[in-house]
C-alpha cells in the first residue's frame, strides 16, 4: 500500500450525498405547503363562486392558476433539484431515488393536507355542492 486512498465508487461525490438527503428530507416539508396552497386556492374559489356568479363572472380558472401552476412547480424544482444531486452522488440509483423521495413527498403532503382540510382536499372547487349562490 502506498498511503493513498481510493474512493469506493469512482465519480460519487460525499457532499452530493449529503445534499441529497438534506433535500430530500426537505421535500415532504415542501409538498405539504404546496398541497396546502393548492387547498386554499380550491377553497377560496368555492366560497368566491356565488359572489361572482351575481356578478356574472366566475371562479373557474383561479384554483388552476394560483394553486395549481405553484403545486407543479414545486414537483418540477424539487426534481430539477434532486436529479442533478442524485446523479453526482448515486448516478443512475441517484436519479431513481430523486424521482421516488418526490413522489414519496408528495404522498405525504397529500396526507398532511387532507388531514388538515378535513378530507376534503379534493372536495374542494367551484363544482362543490356547498357553493352558496345568493
Amino acid at each position: 500500500m502506498t498511503g493513498q486512498r481510493v474512493a469506493a465508487q469512482e465519480g460519487v461525490s460525499r457532499g452530493a450525498r449529503t445534499a441529497f438527503w438534506v433535500v430530500a428530507a426537505l421535500g415532504p416539508l415542501a409538498a405539504t405547503i404546496a398541497w396546502t396552497w393548492y387547498g386554499f386556492a380550491q377553497f377560496e374559489a368555492q366560497t368566491e363562486q356565488g359572489k361572482a356568479v351575481s356578478a356574472g363572472t366566475t371562479m373557474a380558472g383561479f384554483a388552476e392558476v394560483f394553486g395549481g401552476i405553484p403545486l407543479v412547480l414545486a414537483h418540477i424544482i424539487g426534481l430539477a433539484v434532486l436529479m442533478p444531486l442524485g446523479w453526482f452522488a448515486y448516478r443512475g440509483r441517484g436519479v431513481v431515488g430523486a424521482v421516488a423521495a418526490v413522489v414519496i413527498a408528495s404522498i405525504i403532503g397529500i396526507v398532511i393536507a387532507q388531514v388538515l382540510w378535513a378530507g376534503e382536499l379534493f372536495e374542494l372547487g367551484i363544482d362543490n355542492y356547498n357553493t352558496y349562490v345568493p
